[in-house]
């Protein structure tokens, strides 16, 4: 399962820089600096999340509740724009939360 997590976090990171850069070049044509800060924030999140799903391998409830999190706000910032990463994240956050720690190898 720890594999997914990472797999799912990379496909909803890429899928953020893609949505991220998108909104702030929308923002940009547009002259709505709001808009451009906006997905610009969700840019460097989705860049985060990416390592967040690794790092879950070894911290898997913080890092859990930061995709989780990092999800709930880029489909905020970002709308639809953002669905297909809102979906990765969400899942990889969930999935997160159920990794089982392994057992310590016992000293003999």
């Amino acid at each position: 399962m720890k594999i997914w997590v990472a797999v799912l976090s990379v496909l909803g990171g890429l899928s953020g820089l893609v949505s991220g850069f998108m909104v702030t070049a929308g923002g940009e044509m547009f002259g709505d600096a709001t808009m451009s800060n906006d997905g610009a924030a969700v840019f460097w999140l989705s860049a985060l999340a990416i390592f967040l799903g690794f790092l879950s391998w070894k911290w898997n409830k913080p890092s859990g509740a930061g995709l989780i999190i990092i999800a709930l706000y880029g489909i905020y910032a970002n709308g639809l724009f953002f669905t297909i990463a809102f979906i990765f994240l969400l899942i990889a956050g969930i999935l997160a939360f159920r990794i089982q720690p392994k057992e310590k190898q016992r000293a003999k």
